[in-house]
């Protein structure tokens, strides 16, 4: 039987923006989306910490925190979405992005991450920069993504001091993606993470301003924060999908194929991709330090 000293003394809270679904065939498999994002962060948590998910359609439903929900707050995750493209103006993808703006202006406290779609709508929040159609195709599977020295050292430095000798760091990592529509500029104040064969801009970091301490997290009783340069991260996001795997992309996969996006010798070999290495974990882990977990 757990002693008392096993049961958590914090608790990690995690707003997840919720703008689409999995496929009927992952949602059987694997759970909703929160709970695919859930599954990814919760086997990562030290003992002493546990972790809320709090669900908000901000597409179907256009749900979003309410002001005493923000006071708990850790983080918002920003989901991926084939429902519409981060560019267009429908009014749902308005209101996200002006909801993303007011949080970062009034409540700074709360970091922001984008995964897929999320990297998108950020880049459309806080431009300017261009969102369109990628000329040179889909992006589908593992796919590695180039590091820049900034990029290596959030992605591969262990502490402060590995974080700063980028000789010794890896200059890439792979991630699960699915997706035609890019970035192609680094939105303002922003700094870029890597880049892929494909897609100039794979992943994007905003730091809080140097002459300020970074605020610290609801579940921290001492106030800690994570060392740099994670502690001063105040939004970071990828057009990767850390928490996919083969088993939630293969079914988007073959769904475009019936609907003939993709034809029959493109499918296959995205579903061949799908099945190779990523380092969706270590992308986890890396979020997790970013919300002050070592």
């Amino acid at each position: 039987m757990p002693s008392v000293t096993d049961k958590p003394s914090g608790k990690l809270t995690i707003a997840f923006f919720k703008c689409d679904s999995l496929t009927k065939e992952s949602i059987e498999e694997h759970g909703e989306y929160q709970d695919v994002i859930h599954n990814l962060f919760e086997p990562l948590l030290p003992k002493h910490l546990s972790l809320e998910t709090l669900t908000y359609d901000v597409l179907e439903k256009r749900e979003y925190p309410k002001d005493e929900e923000l006071e708990k707050i850790d983080a918002i995750v920003i989901s991926g979405s084939f429902e519409d493209e981060a560019h267009s103006d429908t009014r749902w993808i308005l209101k996200l992005a002006g909801y993303l703006i007011k949080i970062y202006d009034e409540y700074p406290r709360i970091r922001i991450l984008g995964i897929c779609f999320g990297l998108q709508v950020i880049a459309r929040a806080f431009g300017p920069s261009q969102i369109k159609e990628n000329s040179k195709g889909w992006e589908v599977g593992s796919t590695r993504m180039n590091l820049t020295d900034i990029g290596k050292s959030i992605v591969w430095g262990e502490d402060e001091k590995s974080a700063k000798d980028l000789g010794t760091l890896k200059d890439h990592v792979y991630m699960q993606q699915i997706h035609s529509d890019i970035v192609t500029e680094v939105p303002s104040d922003f700094e870029l993470l890597g880049t892929s064969e494909k897609c100039p801009v794979q992943g994007i970091v905003a730091f809080y301003p140097k002459d300020k301490n970074p605020p610290a997290f609801t579940h921290s009783h001492h106030h800690t924060l994570p060392s740099e340069p994670w502690c001063n991260i105040h939004i970071i996001a990828f057009q990767g999908h850390p928490e996919w795997h083969e088993g939630i992309i293969i079914p988007f996969i073959n769904n475009y194929e019936r609907k003939g996006t993709f034809d029959k010798d493109f499918a296959e070999e995205a579903r061949g991709y799908t099945k190779e290495h990523h380092d969706g974990e270590r992308i986890g882990k890396v979020l997790l330090r970013i919300l002050g977990v070592a």
